[in-house]
């Protein structure tokens, strides 16, 4: 099959690719909750003669095309949000306060999409395609379970993509170095005395410790970390105090920092330990601090993956625009498998102005489903591109 034929193949199964991402946009679950999306997932790949294994507690595996050889994987996060949809769309959630509020449910799409194109070529593949419907991306915690399940010890590299709807579609980013931060999280406890608002000379007050240090951390970045260095760190969430006229002798602050290189991040949680305690020492109170370093490391693309990937992409989509699109401080636990064998991660645009407008998380998200095909276009180009490599 030429690329041509492919390319002819993959439009005229558009609407195809379009009625699965109603499908699954209609039954989002949480994490390791995704009875019903692996089921529809086995199902649909039944349908194309290849066999699922369904893994613990959820999600799927499958094979395309050669037992032996190297190995690549393409994976799809298959999991959805805590969200209450507000898109009023003809084929919105049908589960009460849940939502595919991140384009995962396109990212499924994609994949089955391409493993129709890949399973009615399989005696042409001279690489083994293992796709992965990973579980629980969301929650961080999907990758390294299927990581500790083995799932990835017989695949030499792995393909992942992730649709934003804040890049407009026929925007597309397969670049080599860093692309997605590592993501800490910290909690902090101000302890003082707590007593009477009118007496503030017989307490040590929580509150003001608290207060002083989020605006104290504000300069971390902007005076301990190398201007190069892309970092953030932000308070999400603080609470202190019961009583309008009552000083506080508790303050509890949450956070996250953000960067893109593991260097970084422990530069800014040393930071954040010494500016927390020395606010303590110096009202006479004291903190304790926990720190969880790398619920995921950052996404960084191997550079030769990325620019063969990138050059096969470019053939089959001459009409898309491949410029630089900026590294993101999302977060995202395709950097696991990472750790393990070279790997690229894709940004797909998946906006468009009026309609597929709303950012990511919110409940009024939309992919514009003209990318669609492009995720498809990039599966395929990752298996092209190594069959030139390794086939």
């Amino acid at each position: 099959m030429t690329q041509e034929d492919i390319r002819s193949r993959v439009f005229e199964k558009k609407e195809d690719l379009i009625k699965i991402y109603h499908e699954f946009h209609q039954i989002p679950e949480l994490g390791f909750e995704e009875k019903k999306t692996t089921d529809l997932i086995c199902k649909i790949l039944s349908e194309m003669g290849i066999v699922p294994l369904r893994l613990d507690p959820t999600g799927v595996a499958a094979y395309i095309g050669p037992e032996d050889g190297y190995t690549i994987g393409l994976r799809a996060d298959i999991d959805g949000l805590p969200v209450t949809e507000e898109t009023g769309i003809s084929y919105c959630s049908i589960h009460a306060g849940k939502m595919h509020a991140c384009g995962h449910d396109g990212h499924i799409a994609g994949l089955l999409g391409a493993a129709v194109l890949l399973k009615e070529m399989e005696e042409e593949l001279t690489v083994r395609v293992k796709m992965i419907f990973q579980p629980s991306e969301e929650n961080t915690k999907g990758a390294r379970h299927l990581i500790s399940r083995g799932i990835i010890e017989d695949v030499d590299e792995i393909f992942g993509l992730h649709l934003f709807s804040d890049i407009e579609t026929g925007h597309i980013s397969v670049e080599a170095g860093p692309r997605m931060a590592q993501t800490d999280r910290f909690c902090i406890r101000f302890s003082g005395k707590g007593g009477h608002a009118a007496k503030p000379h017989q307490c040590v007050d929580a509150t003001v410790m608290a207060a002083e240090f989020v605006m104290s951390i504000q300069t971390i970045v902007a005076r301990e970390i190398d201007p190069v260095e892309g970092a953030v760190v932000t308070i999400g969430s603080l609470h202190s105090g019961t009583q309008y006229n009552v000083i506080s002798d508790r303050a509890v602050l949450e956070g996250t920092c953000r960067s893109y290189s593991e260097g970084t991040a422990s530069r800014i949680q040393s930071a954040l330990r010494r500016r927390a305690q020395g606010m303590a020492d110096s009202y006479g109170g004291m903190a304790e601090i926990a720190y969880e370093q790398g619920s995921h490391p950052p996404v960084v693309n191997d550079v030769p993956m990325a620019e063969r990937i990138r050059e096969q992409a470019e053939i089959f989509l001459p009409e898309r625009d491949f410029g630089h699109i900026a590294p993101l401080m999302l977060g995202e636990d395709f950097s696991w498998y990472q750790r393990k064998i070279p790997g690229v991660f894709a940004f797909v645009g998946c906006g468009k102005p009026g309609q597929a407008s709303y950012p990511n998380h919110h409940p009024k998200f939309r992919i514009d489903e003209e990318a669609l095909t492009d995720t498809v276009f990039l599966h395929l180009s990752a298996v092209f591109s190594a069959m030139r490599k390794y086939g």
